[in-house]
């Protein structure tokens, strides 16, 4: 994953297989998953280890045969359980995929989901039918993508549409009720700061600034961000700015004091201090590595 920018811009599968799936291991104390959205529904589930993911305002600890579900455009992330490791998988896709045919079973129940005027169970695992059903397409989607199937793509879409059509059996389909729309009020909310970092972490940036451009006063915007996203807003900004700079030393022919400044940093001392608590090596060390290879 793209970890440099909350909205991740990487295409996942192609136009016309518009699926990806990716596994993950990360070793103890490691970072699970930033916390980022993207337009694609995403199904993750845990293969070994445990974790906790974050979906949206919701935490869920999850162990090996768990998954949740990520909605299309929903915030999300996840952190070490107990400082354990964790392999997991992420099957990333387009809902486009299943509405485009606009027959019955897509107006009445996908583009629904689509729009998120309708909800799917978060988590899933073996206690349950329908939890057991979606594992099971789950483990076949995976077994799936790797294999010489000439068919694999047809079968993966299978197995996707028959985990929307278990759990509209068991009666896990439901229309969201309207507090959900207060929660994704403040998604977009957050969405359009983070937008604003992007766009002008070369610029003074301040808490009420940001307040401000979502709405909000300030003592509530840094408590929402913060519940969302783990970080306060400036500590967010201040890695925002060090992965943005690390970025510009990988592919520029920028100086290490232009990129402190082209990020909004002129602390040269800070910068370095930051960059080396984020990547071990100082912005020079780093320049020589990514150099070299």
């Amino acid at each position: 994953m793209d970890i440099r920018l909350l909205r991740e811009n990487r295409r996942h599968g192609t136009p016309r297989f518009p699926m990806s799936l990716y596994i993950q291991e990360r070793k103890a104390l490691d970072t699970i998953l930033d916390n980022h959205w993207h337009d694609e529904a995403e199904f993750l589930w845990v293969i070994s280890g445990q974790a906790v993911f974050q979906v949206g305002l919701t935490t869920y600890e999850i162990q090996a045969g768990q998954g949740v579900f990520v909605p299309s455009g929903e915030v999300h992330g996840g952190y070490s359980l107990q400082d354990s490791p964790c392999t997991y998988v992420a099957a990333v896709f387009h809902m486009d995929w299943f509405t485009e045919s606009k027959d019955e079973t897509a107006t009445r129940y996908l583009q629904p989901l689509q729009r998120e005027e309708a909800m799917l169970p978060s988590i899933y695992d073996e206690t349950t039918e329908w939890g057991q059903a979606v594992i099971g397409h789950l483990t076949k989607v995976q077994r799936l993508f790797d294999s010489n199937d000439p068919a694999r793509e047809m079968r993966i879409k299978a197995e996707l549409y028959l985990i929307f059509a278990d759990l509209i059996t068991y009666e896990q389909w439901k229309r969201k009720d309207q507090a959900k729309a207060v929660d994704n009020d403040t998604i977009d909310r957050l969405k359009s700061v983070v937008a604003y970092v992007e766009d002008h972490c070369g610029q003074p940036i301040t808490v009420s600034l940001l307040a401000s451009h979502a709405g909000m006063s300030s003592g509530h915007f840094s408590r929402v961000f913060k519940t969302f996203m783990r970080k306060t807003p400036m500590e967010y900004v201040n890695q925002y700015r060090i992965q943005r700079a690390a970025n510009l030393l990988q592919s520029s022919s920028i100086t290490v004091a232009e990129a402190a400044l082209e990020v909004g940093i002129d602390n040269f001392s800070y910068f370095s201090k930051r960059f080396k608590e984020s990547y071990a090596c100082t912005p020079m060390q780093f320049r020589k590595k990514f150099r070299s290879l």
